[in-house]
């Protein structure tokens, strides 16, 4: 092969490097790859919504100037803020309408408010609130709940003070934020299934083992009709109290403690009734904790926090916890009603896309909504600054959620909406109001699924605090595990939930239905826990965990996974059937995940359970639990359900077309690498030939001069700054403002022709328009 074909092969090569290079930069990145980047669906795509987004809170503040302060005050919830520019366009007559829709109102038709102090003595400030005229509902703790009468808000709007109220609770003495309360939901519903065999503890009763000697305490939403259950489905005698605003047509808890009683029928039950706020949450926990209870059983939880067991609730737990009460929680029902994923913009209008080229979200309702919205950032001082929007099918807004995140004290990564709507399907919109880099999206849906759902990190808290034992859901039937059970792990890695148990029971409360959800998993442990202590009373509330998590049934992949923790609920034979290993009464108790899964915590109280249980006189022999597997550190995750295919689209009838493309273009680089090196290896072949021939060339008898540099076209540099968007004179290598090198082609934060801050992966200027590179 003589020189001149190897230079034909060594450019071939290179014009076909260059092609596939031209074609890497031109395609969209999902073309070069041979499967979907996106999310797969059990729905059809949203329709193509014509949104317009609504005014920001600035742009309204100018409208409306005698608004001016209190809707640019950072401390105070958005949604009031909408409250008052309702009425400032519509009278009373569209503010109280809006506040019914987004759930502001009190049962007695009071503005529901929640203060977050930054201490814990609230006494100063609750009684300067009563003395304005504002009725405080509960305080516990830095929560305080308020109601404010709309009249009072009338007054001030009438007579040219609008908002002073809310002005008021903002300013006052150590105040942080002024919050829409947030508040838990019942982790369970009427849908349509007998656990208490299925578990074993059948047998446990027969042998006299009861829990008696035990108390109780259910925590939830709601006791409607428990009056009518009491000495049948119930105890004889039951002991109450309610905190906070109350639902007064909510029968959760009766279901609830309808399954406590069927598993420990002689355990002394108190039923604790909040309203799922914080304040009221803490009020009865310390009630329960007065009345001496040995358990606590909670079938809710909230869509507000950072999962890593550090949000509030989750503290309270652990404090719980501390004092030798076991806290028994439901994982939840969201792994149907979670969506997480980075936040992506590829078109750069600062709009969340939640699949290729979808910016909404489908919510498939079933219920009025609460929407979540929560993101990886600083949970005490947010900095980055995302936006939600609940949209219809025809592209209206219905509701918007637009708090401050300025690095503030009291602002936390979370947008949140409520909203009663009727209808098959709405649309969430998610945009970057203020942000510098993108992040992982954590949305919550109640009352609807969403159209992209993420099983993993769907546990809520309380269920991911450490000192909970957090229970997940399997269908009492088949032992599947339940479609909709929240699944682990936590933001900081540890297995939840721990254990599983049946679901899908019947009951009087909800009869003819069946009770489905977490909620009627979490009272079968609730009332097993006091099974087991009742047969050991010499255990700490750790060592009855313990016990439960070494005697489940693995089910799912072998050891502990993120569905079904450690397994389902089982009961051994109470008469002490042969052991499942060697251990003797002495060896070391087994070691339960909480402990074996954290780093950094508290040890496991050591202290005997609060109200030490009587011993009955026919009881389970003592002996020491026994581990059926070993902890490990890495919870597997669990496929919890097959996805249904997705409707062909114009995506996926695109999809051949793409990966095409991608092969060519991969061909095109294969090929060029493959010529260069063939070219290359000729050339080098061909030159030790030449130089074996020819001989060596005659010394120089002068030096000679160095050959003078080819010319090169400078590189240009940008009018300004890209990093901080500072003037910089011409030709300037770094910037004289903050000192970063000025290097061609980089990505630029700030538009180098009017200095406008650009967001992530724009192309273009939001403010000038021109192009940004």
């Amino acid at each position: 092969m003589n020189r001149k074909w190897l230079i034909i092969l060594l450019i071939t090569g290179a014009v076909l490097l260059l092609a596939a290079g031209i074609l890497y930069v031109v395609l969209p990145a999902d073309s070069l790859t041979t499967s979907p980047a996106t999310p797969t669906s059990t729905f059809p795509p949203p329709p193509a919504l014509d949104i317009t987004l609504p005014s920001s809170l600035t742009e309204l503040a100018k409208q409306y100037p005698e608004l001016s302060p209190i809707l640019t005050d950072p401390e105070l919830d958005s949604v009031y803020k909408e409250f008052l520019v309702a009425y400032q366009e519509g009278g009373q007559k569209a503010a109280l309408a809006l506040a019914r829709q987004r759930g502001l109102l009190t049962p007695k038709g009071d503005i529901r408010v929640t203060l977050v102090l930054d201490t814990e003595d609230n006494t100063p400030l609750v009684a300067q609130l009563q003395a304005a005229g504002v009725s405080v509902v509960g305080a516990y703790r830095d929560r305080v709940n308020v109601a404010v009468p709309v009249a009072l808000v009338e007054a001030q709007l009438c007579s040219g003070q609008p908002g002073d109220i809310f002005a008021q609770l903002t300013e006052s003495a150590h105040v942080i934020a002024v919050r829409f309360p947030e508040h838990r939901s019942p982790d369970g519903s009427a849908i349509e299934g007998e656990g208490l065999a299925v578990i074993g503890a059948d047998a446990w009763h027969q042998a006299g083992v009861t829990g008696a000697g035990l108390r109780i305490g259910i925590l939830d939403l709601g006791f409607v009709g428990y009056h009518d259950l009491l000495g049948v489905e119930l105890p004889d005698d039951v002991t109450m109290s309610i905190f906070g605003w109350y639902d007064d047509e909510e029968v959760h808890g009766t279901a609830c403690a309808e399954i406590v009683h069927e598993v420990a029928p002689d355990a002394e039950l108190f039923f604790a009734w909040y309203d799922g706020s914080d304040a009221a949450m803490g009020e009865a926990v310390d009630w329960l904790l007065a009345q001496g209870v040995d358990i606590i059983s909670h079938s809710a939880g909230g869509l507000v926090g950072p999962r890593d067991g550090s949000e509030w609730d989750a503290q309270l737990v652990d404090q719980v916890a501390a004092q030798g009460v076991l806290w028994v929680n439901s994982a939840g029902n969201y792994a149907l009603s979670h969506y997480r994923g980075a936040f992506t913009d590829i078109d750069g209008d600062g709009i969340h896309e939640f699949a290729s080229g979808e910016e909404s979200i489908t919510l498939y309702l079933e219920d009025d909504l609460e929407i979540a919205l929560n993101w990886e950032d600083n949970w005490q001082r947010a900095v980055q600054d995302y936006d939600l929007f609940l949209y219809d099918d025809t592209g209206s807004e219905l509701a918007a959620s637009q708090n401050f995140q300025r690095g503030e004290v009291g602002q936390r990564p979370v947008e949140w909406i409520e909203y009663e709507i009727n209808g098959e399907a709405a649309y969430v919109i998610v945009t970057a109001h203020d942000v510098d880099q993108a992040v992982t999206l954590d949305l919550f849906v109640e009352g609807a699924e969403v159209a992209y759902p993420s099983a993993d990190h769907s546990i809520c808290p309380p269920g991911d605090a450490v000192g909970s034992l957090t229970v997940g859901a399997v269908n009492w039937r088949n032992d599947a595990l339940a479609s909709y059970s929240s699944q682990g792990p936590t933001a900081d890695g540890r297995l939840k939930p721990e254990i599983s148990a049946p679901t899908g029971v019947s009951g009087v409360t909800y009869s003819p239905k069946s009770f489905h959800g977490t909620s009627a998993s979490a009272p079968h442990v609730a009332g097993t826990a006091a099974l087991v202590w009742q047969a050991h009373p010499e255990f700490t509330h750790q060592e009855v965990v313990d016990y439960l998590l070494a005697k489940t049934l693995d089910l799912g992949p072998p050891g502990p996974d993120t569905g079904y923790g450690y397994g389902r609920l089982q009961l051994p034979s109470p008469l002490g059937a042969t052991p499942t290993s060697t251990s003797t009464p002495t060896a070391t108790p087994v070691v339960s995940p909480s402990a074996t899964l954290r780093t950094g915590t508290v040890e496991p109280p050591t202290a005997t359970p609060v109200g030490s249980p009587t011993i009955p006189p026919t009881r389970l022999p003592t002996a020491t639990p026994t581990s059926t597997s070993t902890p490990q550190p890495s919870p597997t995750p669990v496929a919890y359900v097959t996805l249904a295919p997705v409707p062909p689209s114009e995506a996926t009838t695109a999809l051949p077309a793409l990966t095409s493309l991608g092969l060519v273009v991969r061909g095109l680089g294969c090929g060029g690498v493959g010529l260069l090196l063939l070219g290359g290896a000729g050339m080098l072949i061909l030159g030790r030939r030449v130089w074996q021939i020819q001989p060596p060339p005659s010394p120089v008898p002068y030096p000679v001069p160095p050959m003078p540099p080819s010319p090169v076209a400078p590189q240009p540099r940008p009018a300004r700054c890209w990093t901080c968007g500072a003037d910089v004179r011409p030709g300037a290598c770094f910037c004289s403002a903050c000192g970063h090198r000025l290097v061609a082609g980089q990505r630029p934060h700030y538009c180098q022709h009017c200095g406008a801050r650009l967001r992530e992966k724009a192309h273009f200027c939001p403010d000038c328009g021109q192009p940004t590179q």
